[in-house]
């Protein structure tokens, strides 16, 4: 039993902060922006751009090219970010009631910013284990965006992030573009390092916090624990983690190092993105660097896929892997052979 990818949407605000405009903001000179942190310019959301509503924008305008009624869909899978328009809220069934899919059943996923290869694992394997899912629509969004506290240097390596949607259609028996094995690591060490501490259950916002301005805007925003700690053993652990990540799922798949085509890599800076072709054998023709568009978060792969197939680097018949990183940390990748399916014998 195959399952395909029919069609996949994303959804990207239209507001546009440039390198220029943003170094004065983080007190880092445009060009250090563009050359080693990979910004040319990023997207920047309005009023309206949140993440369950990015991710409607984006699914509608899936459904309707694709001529697919709302009440064909069995299941929604929201695999987008948990900082969200509401707290101990399902974005999914709100998803659910925009676009009317009256027959399906939604839940969430939370992955951070690998949820979206973890997501067409978990939709592909229920898919083959249940015989009443035969139509999934998977949905994403992301606004860590309004979390980055621009005056700490710190977060620097997050000032890349934007906001944005995207929707994909899986459907049973589909013979292209076959969604094949998912490699997945969490690293524990980094469990604590970037975190929302304040307006939980062990840290809420209390009268002190509240009366203090300056208190109050950090206990909004992300808090890194061990800033030092973290970025040495991300130096350490990172590459190893993304590449382990695609190597499981190429071998889960039947497949090595040089089979792959293209590789969809979540956005991080360009030394960090070179370092991942390097180790793997591929070159910058394998791959999309989103230096126009910064880190989207749950979108990276599939806006990286849309512009691979856009460009020619994705063909007929590609091995394609979709490579995410999320905080905590995880890091998930699953393959997609793009195209008509063929048969594949595991080595």
């Amino acid at each position: 039993m195959k399952i395909g990818i029919v069609d996949f949407e994303n959804y990207l605000p239209e507001g546009i902060i440039t390198a220029e405009e943003l170094s004065p903001l983080v007190n880092i000179p445009a060009d250090i922006l563009r050359t080693k942190m990979g910004i040319n310019q990023k997207h920047v959301g309005g009023p309206e751009d949140h993440p369950a509503k990015m991710a409607v924008k984006a699914a509608k305008r899936l459904l309707e090219r694709n001529s697919i009624d709302p009440l064909d869909l069995d299941m929604i899978l929201f695999a987008g970010e948990t900082y969200c328009e509401y707290v101990c809220w399902t974005a999914a069934i709100k998803i659910q009631n925009e676009l009317g899919a009256d027959n399906a059943y939604a839940w969430d996923l939370g992955f951070r910013c690998a949820g979206t290869p973890l997501a067409l694992k978990v939709a592909k394997d229920m898919m083959k284990s249940d015989d009443d899912i035969k139509e999934v629509l998977i949905v994403g969004g992301n606004t860590n965006a309004y979390l980055i506290d621009y005056q700490d240097k710190n977060q620097s390596f997050m000032f890349d992030m934007s906001p944005a949607g995207c929707a994909i259609l899986l459907r049973k028996d589909y013979p292209h573009n076959e969604v094949l094995e998912t490699g997945i690591i969490t690293d524990h060490v980094f469990c604590d390092d970037v975190i929302g501490k304040w307006g939980g259950t062990l840290y809420p916002i209390d009268d002190a916090i509240a009366g203090d301005p300056e208190k109050l805007r950090k206990a909004k925003l992300i808090h890194l624990s061990d800033p030092e700690g973290m970025k040495k053993r991300l130096a350490e652990r990172s590459l190893p983690n993304f590449t382990n990540a695609v190597n499981i799922a190429l071998r889960k798949s039947g497949f090595q190092q040089e089979d792959l085509d293209f590789i969809s890599i979540t956005h991080i800076n360009p030394k960090s993105h070179a370092a991942i072709l390097n180790a793997l054998g591929m070159t910058e023709k394998q791959s999309i660097y989103l230096e126009n568009d910064g880190h989207c978060g749950h979108v990276d792969q599939t806006l990286a896929l849309d512009y691979g197939i856009k460009s020619g680097a994705v063909k007929e018949g590609s091995l394609c892997a979709l490579l995410g990183a999320g905080t905590g940390y995880a890091f998930a990748c699953t393959i997609v052979r793009w195209g008509e399916g063929q048969e594949v014998s595991l080595k």
